[in-house]
């Protein structure tokens, strides 16, 4: 964040300044804080694009598109003033670097962070395509990496998918690496599936650190991008069908942002219907492909990850709340279908002491699963007692109570764990977990102060405190996703045969 210069706004609307957080085509955009206490990013119009008043039509019908998109990996739009002498935008503040500075400053993402950059893209396109809507200028400045998982920023050139083109003729909407070929020609709608493009090249780019379509020159870059193959060397093989998937120069086969969801989510095979009538294309996700090559995971990897996920659906499954006017109010989203484990790999080779680094690591490992599996076993939150809130207020604490105090195990754990990782790339990936058990640590806490702090627990007070503890559970689920892309050295998989918590 800069400081405010002198001819900055103190105050946008209803919202407080507090700094400077960058400047584009469009306008600068600002940190503020909302009257109750909640950090914002709110973008400012610039002055010669408020004296257009086909911008401001467009500005206008595209504010009131983007407040209809929710979902856990876009960044929500909370207000908009489009009748200001300068008009601005609202948006939640997301805390953490763009996805271009990531790369930038630490190289290619591994593994485990591109399973789940895809799976986060496609879940956001997914909540953006499904209000009808098309964001047309998805790029890795766009993606910003929260601690809670990629989330997508800027819905100021998308616009309702039944509308007429909005922008004018020979506009250029678009940044060339990540445009369609259909966007670059006009030779057909650009509908969802350039947004499924440009998610293949943000793959592409997050895992080699370049663009498939680089080029000395905007010219070559678009001739490229409608006539030649992308360039996918670098990118790992369990995810390079994916992408390759998406870079389809033909928008009917490429598959659809819910079908790339699904298909990270649940391990299953992507199979792409074309329209043309020519049967499906099967391309393998990042977890499907990864499993069947290098060394194999042990029984501790995978039951992490089923742990995680079977968490994640028995929160789905019991935080159905009452809101203040009747309605049910579903939380999370639904329950993805867990891995089953695996036995442990017979040793062989010369005996392993029980002692060793390698099975002191894997024991501890392992252990960690089990304890994240306790929570999916016994810290949902209980359904709300309204007709006895003594009694509501005592269950609903005791399960946060019991939440919290497994994760910050959990947190122990990998913490230590990241410390005495065998690789770096290990590291890097533990890191990541670490990462999100501290925010699920964070949202667990927000929870137990709101239900231990509140005078007597109503709806409204379980209705926060639970929706924390969802975000919690998705932090956790996110981090399953990270352990179930890990690749241990094999001698660590043999000392697995050793370690208790992987026996039993």
């Amino acid at each position: 964040m800069q400081p405010l210069r002198p001819d900055d706004p103190r105050w946008i609307g209803p919202f407080r300044v507090l700094g400077r957080l960058g400047a584009g085509g469009m306008g600068r955009v600002f940190l503020a804080r909302t009257p109750d206490q909640r950090q914002v990013a709110v973008k400012v119009v610039h002055d010669e694009l408020a004296g257009d008043t086909g911008f401001r039509h467009r500005f206008r019908r595209e504010v009131a598109a983007a407040m209809s998109v929710s979902g856990l990996f876009t960044a929500r739009v909370l207000d908009a003033d489009p009748d200001a002498d300068q008009p601005w935008l609202a948006t939640e503040f997301v805390a953490g670097p763009s996805l271009r500075e990531k790369v930038q400053r630490g190289g290619p993402l591994p593994a485990a962070g591109l399973a789940a950059l895809a799976g986060g893209l496609g879940e956001a396109l997914g909540a953006i395509h499904a209000a009808g809507l098309v964001h047309r200028d998805l790029k890795p400045a766009n993606v910003l990496l929260s601690p809670a998982g990629p989330k997508v920023i800027d819905f100021g050139i998308a616009w309702s998918a039944e509308s007429t083109r909005l922008t004018a003729t020979g506009e250029a909407v678009g940044t060339p690496e990540y445009m369609a070929p259909e966007q670059i020609t006009g030779t057909g709608p650009a509908g969802p599936a350039v947004d499924v493009f440009a998610l293949g090249a943000i793959l592409a780019y997050a895992a080699t650190a370049r663009s498939p379509f680089a080029a000395d020159s905007t010219a070559a870059v678009l001739y490229r991008v409608v006539q030649s193959e992308p360039d996918l060397g670098g990118v790992p093989a369990p995810s390079r069908a994916l992408v390759a998937a998406c870079l389809d120069k033909d928008p009917r086969r490429r598959p659809t942002a819910q079908q790339i969801a699904a298909s990270v989510r649940t391990g299953g095979p992507l199979d792409v219907v074309d329209d043309r009538g020519t049967g499906p294309v099967t391309a393998t996700p990042p977890d499907v492909a990864r499993a069947g090559t290098g060394p194999r995971r042990g029984r501790g990897v995978l039951a992490f990850g089923a742990a995680a996920l079977t968490l994640a659906g028995a929160v789905a499954a019991a935080l159905v709340l009452t809101d203040p006017v009747g309605g049910p109010a579903v939380a999370p989203a639904a329950q993805p279908s867990a891995q089953p484990s695996t036995a442990a790999p017979t040793p062989t080779g010369p005996p392993i002491d029980p002692r060793s680094p390698p099975a002191v690591f894997m024991d501890r490992f392992c252990g960690s699963g089990d304890l994240v599996s306790s929570i999916a076993g016994s810290a949902v939150v209980p359904p709300p007692a309204l007709d006895d809130p003594a009694r509501a207020r005592r269950d609903l604490l005791g399960a946060l109570e019991r939440s919290l105090a497994i994760t910050e195990s959990v947190l122990v754990d990998f913490s230590a764990l990241r410390d005495d990782a065998p690789t770096p790339e290990l590291r890097v990936a533990l890191g990541q977990i670490v990462e999100e058990f501290t925010g699920a640590r964070e949202a667990f806490t927000q929870a137990r102060d709101t239900v231990r702090d509140a005078e007597e627990l109503g709806v409204a007070e379980y209705a926060l405190a639970a929706d924390r503890f969802a975000a919690g559970t998705r932090n956790i689920l996110f981090a399953g996703t990270v352990v179930d892309t890990l690749t241990l050295p094999e001698d660590y998989l043999r000392a697995a045969a050793v370690a208790p918590h992987c026996i039993d």
